[in-house]
């Protein structure tokens, strides 16, 4: 009873504790003011928005006030836990932000897969529309086909870092091991997908022809007469600038570029527009701060932009230029999200400015 009292408790306050001792505390309320020390009187340094976290490792009382303290890049900040009136530090933050809950159309980027989706809302949610492969930054992914398979069988070995092997069958006994087995089974026409542990063996899957297949950083998709194989190695958020990653988060279309330097539309070979996306966001900044990409000034312009729908700051080390834009779906980029040339004609069609884009 006591734990789930506590517990009760910690979801009213404006921080939610989820670790004890070098307590991880999350905004649960729409933004917190932070402060340079325990003075509610003292001029604010910069703004938490919910889902924000920060490392505590003290904490202050004051009358019915409980200050925690914590650092950002080596700089003591504090912030109010709780008050009794958690209530009276809620902004009109959620409703000014753009939320993916608006518009009737939103993209879904899927960095693993190499997928772009359109969805469309209707009564019932959110449903898939059209769907596009794409290309992501040069050197993020290993991208290789098998051999043409002629035989009725063949099993697919995936070694790990990328490795795999290949073994065609006229029958249809097994008789190769490795971490996961790829079974294709052309009279069938079905995948199935063996686990492979260390101690055991997990039960196989099946999949019908042209399904993707994910076997840990391996995706994996039988089209035609072929195994098409993507080993994905640097999959990790954009965070500074020339790394060449595309980032995760929900963004926004905060430009329709008419005029792009990758892309020709094939019916018109002119230039095709492209969409530029709103990164940096709030929390791909508040993780720069907290790292000392960028400084506390260049912290809250982001977070301006970002409340009134603008363009952010495109001159800081974060990066800049975050575009979906035409060229071909290989992954040749500098962190952008690239199409075929005739599948950014269909998407121009479909999307435009503050379109919702998540990425994960």
């Amino acid at each position: 009873m006591r734990k789930l009292i506590m517990l009760t408790l910690l979801f009213t306050a404006a921080f939610c504790l989820s670790q004890a001792f070098a307590e991880t505390l999350t905004v649960a309320v729409d933004n917190i003011t932070v402060y340079r020390d325990h003075d509610q009187h003292s001029a604010p340094a910069f703004q938490l928005y919910r889902g924000m976290e920060i490392i505590s490792d003290s904490r202050v009382k004051e009358a019915d006030v409980t200050w925690v303290r914590f650092d950002v890049h080596g700089n003591s900040f504090w912030a109010v836990e709780k008050d009794g009136s958690a209530e009276a530090q809620l902004s009109s933050y959620k409703a000014r932000s753009y939320s993916c809950e608006d518009g009737d159309k939103k993209i879904a980027v899927d960095k693993k897969l190499r997928t772009l989706t359109i969805l469309e809302r209707d009564e019932s949610g959110w449903k898939p529309l059209k769907q596009y492969p794409i290309g992501l930054g040069k050197d993020t992914a290993v991208r290789a086909s098998t051999r043409k398979i002629t035989r009725p069988h063949a099993y697919l070995t995936l070694k790990g870092n990328g490795k795999f092997s290949l073994l065609e069958t006229t029958g249809s006994a097994m008789t190769t091991t490795g971490e996961a087995v790829i079974a294709l089974d052309r009279d069938a026409k079905t995948l199935t997908l063996y686990h492979r542990g260390k101690t055991e063996e997990k039960d196989p899957q099946i999949f019908p022809y042209g399904q993707t297949i994910t076997v840990g950083d391996y995706v994996v998709k039988f089209a035609s007469d072929k195994f098409h194989i993507i080993f994905n190695k640097y999959m990790y958020p954009k965070t500074k600038k020339f790394d060449r990653l595309t980032p995760e988060g929900v963004y926004h279309v905060v430009r329709v570029n008419p005029v792009s330097r990758f892309g020709v539309n094939p019916q018109t070979h002119r230039a095709l527009p492209s969409l530029q996306l709103s990164y940096p966001n709030a929390f791909d900044a508040w993780d720069a701060l907290r790292y000392g990409v960028i400084s506390i000034r260049e912290y809250n312009r982001i977070i301006s932009a970002a409340l009134n729908m603008k363009m952010p700051p495109q001159d800081t080390k974060m990066g800049s230029l975050i575009m979906i834009h035409g060229g071909g779906s290989d992954d040749w980029t500098a962190g952008c999200i690239a199409l075929e040339d005739e599948d950014m004609c269909a998407l121009l069609d479909e999307v435009g400015l503050h379109t919702c884009v998540e990425i994960r």
